[in-house]
């Protein structure tokens, strides 16, 4: 199969590659996209716990997000990317 990708993720994958993410750009591309199935195939899981939590948060007051929720964010998820989680 023969596939065409825009300059930009062209580009993001061969960084990607030269980092050390894998070993070769069709290692990442099929990782990607076994990732993507994974997603697609395990659906959102609705908890007790988690129908409860929303709840409560719904009725709280909200504030704006700031720079320092995004880095927060940014950190969390760079640390279970890190992971493998």
């Amino acid at each position: 199969m023969t596939i065409s990708l825009a300059k930009d993720v062209e580009d993001f994958l061969q960084e990607q590659v030269r980092a050390g993410a894998c070993s070769d750009a069709t290692q990442l591309v099929n990782a990607i996209l076994r990732s993507v199935r994974e997603q697609q195939q395990a659906p959102f899981e609705m908890t007790p716990e988690l129908e409860k939590w929303l709840l409560e948060a719904a009725d709280k007051p909200t504030t704006p997000l700031t720079p320092a929720d995004f880095e927060g964010i940014r950190e969390r998820v760079q640390t279970k990317r890190a992971n493998g989680t």
